[in-house]
């Protein structure tokens, strides 16, 4: 029980973050959810589910800001990378996927903030390698934001459209790896209930922070991002 009420804690902060950011519920949430103890397997499947839930209502919320021709490349060359990343994490040892969690996170997080966005968008080639290496981070770690997000703040779109296209991404992609998920492993009872207990703080999380990330300054939202993701990175792979 005491896992369930920490990782309450855990979700809001992560889902607070997610929604001011539009991706970064599962830089924060999957590392320490994982330093708690949660197994790898469960708070990938329930990081997907989550993140599906709060995405939902912020893609309808910004819907006039969603760019198609970024979002749905995203999405759907996820697709194939979703199933790549179910077969190598139905193989990989759990301390490997903490390792690599951890890296990924201490690596991604001052890239984000020293790369200067640029004018007009990148062909669509890159949105759709960038979605498929989110795929197959999706179903081993469930960092599936990642190297969209990286794709995305690599020009200069405006904050909404950042975050409209990340919650196309992320409601489309994430109901598919749930079922590859599914397929590969079954719907385990654990995995159902936490998502009843840790659902609802997300939600709210998602609200609050969503109705701030319209209104904070970007470079100062990345630094703080960034100094938590590295600590969530750095605790990672401490438990390993």
């Amino acid at each position: 029980m005491s896992t369930v009420v920490a990782g309450v804690g855990i979700v809001i902060l992560a889902a607070v973050l997610g929604g001011m950011t539009g991706f970064g519920y599962n830089l924060i949430a999957t590392p320490l959810l994982m330093l708690l103890g949660v197994h790898p397997a469960t708070a990938v499947a329930v990081n997907l589910a989550i993140a599906l839930a709060t995405r939902v209502a912020v893609m309808c919320r910004l819907w006039a800001s969603i760019r198609w021709r970024r979002a749905l490349p995203l999405a759907v060359g996820s697709f194939p990378g979703l199933v790549a990343g179910a077969l190598i994490g139905g193989v990989v040892d759990p301390s490997g996927i903490r390792i690599v969690t951890g890296v990924l996170v201490l690596v991604v997080a001052p890239i984000m903030i020293f790369r200067r966005p640029e004018p007009g968008d990148r062909p669509v080639a890159t949105y759709a390698l960038a979605g498929f290496a989110g795929g197959a981070l999706g179903t081993t770690t469930s960092l599936n934001g990642v190297p969209v997000a990286l794709a995305l703040s690599s020009d200069a779109s405006g904050q909404r459209s950042f975050i409209a296209d990340l919650a196309v991404y992320f409601v489309l992609s994430n109901a598919v790896g749930l079922v590859v998920l599914g397929l590969r492993d079954g719907v385990a009872m654990d995995d159902v209930w936490l998502l009843v207990w840790w659902l609802p703080g997300a939600l709210l999380g998602n609200w609050i922070g969503t109705a701030w990330g319209t209104r904070i300054r970007a470079e100062i939202f990345r630094v703080v991002t960034c100094l938590l993701v590295m600590g969530a990175g750095l605790a990672t792979l401490l438990s390993a």
